[in-house]
Formats: C-alpha cells, sequence, structure tokens
C-alpha cells in the first residue's frame, strides 16, 4: 500500500499570497509589454539623403505605437527623399555643389509607470539652408486605453494643468533666459512666455522609481529665444496641488516633491 500511495503525484499547496504575486506580475507584463523589445533604429544612407529614425525599447514594446512609427518612418522617408532629390537638381541647374542633406528623428523614454509611458523626441533636419534645424516634441501613452493623451486630459478640470504650471514655469524660463542674455531684453516676443501649445511637454521620471516626479517644458529654437540661444528646458516639479488636481486614475503615477 505505501508503495502504491509514492507513485502517486503529491499534490502542490499554494499560498493566496503567491497567487496574488502571480497574478500582479502577470498584469505587470502585459501593461509594459513583452520583455524581449529592444529599441529600434533604422537607418537609409546616400549620396541624397542621410536618413536616421529611432525610438526606445520601451515604445517599441507598445504594439500600437511601434505600427504607429514604422508608419511615420515611410512616410518622413519618402518626403525627406523627394526634397533631398529636388534639391538636387536645383543644384545642378543653378551649377553648385549639393550637400547631402538629413533628417534624424530620435524618440525616447522620459519615464514610464505600469500605466502611462512618457516620450520625449527630438526632430533634426539639414535642407540645404544656413544652418541644420531642430524641433522637439512629446507623446504621453496610456497602456490601459491603449492611446495616445493630451497633458490636459489627466485632470478632472480642463485649464487645470496650466493654473497650476504657468506661473513656476514662465517664472523659471525668465530666469533661464536672464543667465544667458546676460540680463540682455530683446522687446519682442523672445521676451514673453511662450504658449503651451507651442512646447512639447512631458512628464519625466529623474529618479527612476516608476513614478514622475517633474513635468519637463521643453521649447525648440526660436520659441523661447533666437536661434543661437537653442533650446530651453525647463523642469517644473510636481507638486501635492497638481497631483490632487488630476483624475483619481492618474495620481498614482505621480509623486510630490519638496519644495
Amino acid at each position: 500500500m505505501n508503495g502504491a500511495a509514492d507513485s502517486q503525484p503529491r499534490a502542490t499547496y499554494v499560498s493566496n499570497e503567491a497567487v496574488k504575486r502571480g497574478i500582479l506580475f502577470a498584469i505587470a507584463l502585459v501593461a509594459c509589454g513583452p520583455a524581449e523589445a529592444r529599441p529600434v533604429k533604422i537607418e537609409r544612407n546616400s549620396d541624397l539623403l542621410e536618413f536616421t529614425f529611432a525610438w526606445s525599447s520601451e515604445a517599441a514594446a507598445v504594439p500600437a505605437l511601434d505600427r504607429r512609427f514604422r508608419a511615420d518612418l515611410a512616410k518622413a522617408y519618402r518626403a525627406a527623399l523627394e526634397n533631398a532629390r529636388q534639391d538636387q537638381l536645383l543644384a545642378r541647374q543653378q551649377k553648385r555643389d549639393y550637400n547631402p542633406e538629413f533628417y534624424s528623428m530620435q524618440w525616447s523614454t522620459a519615464g514610464q509607470t505600469p500605466r502611462l509611458l512618457s516620450l520625449q523626441n527630438q526632430l533634426g533636419t539639414f535642407t540645404g539652408g544656413a544652418h541644420p534645424n531642430s524641433n522637439n516634441g512629446a507623446l504621453l501613452w496610456d497602456r490601459r486605453l491603449n492611446q495616445q493623451l493630451s497633458i490636459d486630459a489627466l485632470f478632472l478640470r480642463r485649464q487645470a494643468f496650466g493654473a497650476l504650471t504657468r506661473i513656476r514655469y514662465c517664472a523659471l524660463l525668465g530666469a533661464g533666459r536672464q543667465k544667458r542674455r546676460e540680463g540682455e531684453k530683446f522687446g519682442d516676443d523672445f521676451d514673453q512666455c511662450p504658449k503651451y501649445s507651442e512646447l512639447a511637454i512631458a512628464p519625466t521620471d529623474k529618479d527612476k522609481d516608476g513614478r514622475f516626479d517633474s513635468i519637463a517644458f521643453v521649447a525648440s529654437p526660436y520659441v523661447a529665444g533666437p536661434y543661437v540661444e537653442g533650446e530651453y528646458e525647463i523642469d517644473v516639479p510636481v507638486t501635492r496641488q497638481l497631483i490632487s488636481g488630476m483624475k483619481p486614475a492618474y495620481r498614482n503615477s505621480f509623486e510630490a516633491q519638496r519644495q
């Protein structure tokens, strides 16, 4: 009898706590995407054009974003290549040298939580002008809704984000301008605080603990100052007041900083 009993498979006891941990781990995998996702970088270079389009592993792990960026890549490449061909033809007609053009789009991860993924981009181009050009952008992705969100969509009231951050942002930008310009004032739009619609605004996780602790406001060249000043990136710390103005579903994605 003992031999027969020993030949039967033994039942394995799994505690409720272990089951919960397994479920939470599975949810995290679904939320954050496949662990094997890698950064994507695609280069297509020729005598006409140097072309690069890249995005982070966190973006590549979201199928909808990965498809979107691949579609953006194809569209951008066609447009940049056609523009380069036209410029080369014009150079030949004008009997001058043609300098190869370039297009570089880089998407990087500013931070992420189980629900939200915050991305920033920098676009650099040269199309034969006096100097290269650059522009900045941002994208906030809700993994649960599987769609892009505006920063305002995080808040209970539509105008809450501006009301809670505008004064601080403009003050920090003013201080940054004063330092670069050594007190000089231009007396034009470059002395004004830019509209939020002109900026790339992205929640960021500076300490990499899985919650956003600041908001990055990036003004591309010509937005907050002349080209020679470059871009202005201003980080506004997350506050308790900012979090309290958010929809409850998003509050856990942020952490307040000491003032």
